[in-house]
C-alpha cells in the first residue's frame, strides 16, 4: 500500500474536522451515550478548532493519505506547558492524538505517524514523549507498549458528562 504522510497547512482544516470526527466516532462511539459524544465532537473537532491548532506553532500534524488521496489516519503532536509532575520531564511533549482508520489497522500507519512525531519532537529537543490512553483501549495500550511507551499515571478525560480514566504513557526518546 502507497501511503502519504503529510503536514497540513490551514487549507486542511475541514478535512482534518472530518476525518478527526469520523475516526474518533469510530473508536469510541459504542462506549459513549450521543449526547456526550456529540458534545466532545462538537468542541474538538469543529472545523473552527482545527484551524487554530493547524495556526498553533506548538502544534504539530500529520496525516496520512491513501493512494486515492482519500486522509486514512492522523497525529497531532502537542508542546504543553502543563506536564504532569510524574512524567519526571518538565519538557516531555504529548502525543495528543493519534487515529487510524480501522479498515487500514494493523498496515502500519500508526507506527509510520509515531515515527514522524518522534523525528520532530528529537528536532525540538525533547527526551520524552507521552500520551493518555483511555483504560478500556487494550489494542491502543498494546500498540504504545509494544513501541516502548509505559505507564507512570493516570488522568481524568472528559467526553461531554462522562469521565473516564486515562493512562498516562512515556516513552524516552
Amino acid at each position: 500500500m502507497n501511503i502519504k504522510i503529510v503536514q497540513p497547512d490551514s487549507t486542511y482544516a475541514q478535512i482534518l474536522s472530518d476525518l478527526g470526527r469520523r475516526l474518533f466516532s469510530e473508536s469510541f462511539a459504542d462506549y459513549n451515550l450521543p449526547d456526550d459524544l456529540n458534545s466532545y465532537l462538537d468542541d474538538a473537532y469543529t472545523p473552527k478548532h482545527q484551524l487554530q491548532e493547524l495556526n498553533n506553532p506548538s502544534m504539530h500534524t500529520y496525516m496520512a493519505f491513501d493512494e486515492d488521496n482519500i486522509p486514512i489516519a492522523f497525529c497531532q503532536l502537542r508542546e504543553n506547558k502543563n506536564v504532569y509532575d510524574f512524567i519526571n520531564d518538565p519538557e516531555a511533549i504529548e502525543l495528543q492524538r493519534i487515529y487510524v482508520d480501522k479498515r487500514y489497522a494493523r498496515q502500519g500507519i500508526g507506527k509510520k505517524l509515531l515515527a514522524e512525531c518522534i523525528l520532530k519532537a528529537r528536532q525540538l529537543g525533547k527526551e520524552t514523549i507521552w500520551l493518555g490512553v483511555w483504560e478500556h483501549n487494550p489494542s491502543g495500550i498494546k500498540f504504545y507498549q509494544k513501541e516502548g511507551f509505559f505507564k507512570v499515571g493516570s488522568h481524568a478525560f472528559r467526553m461531554g458528562n462522562k469521565v473516564d480514566d486515562d493512562h498516562i504513557m512515556i516513552k524516552k526518546i
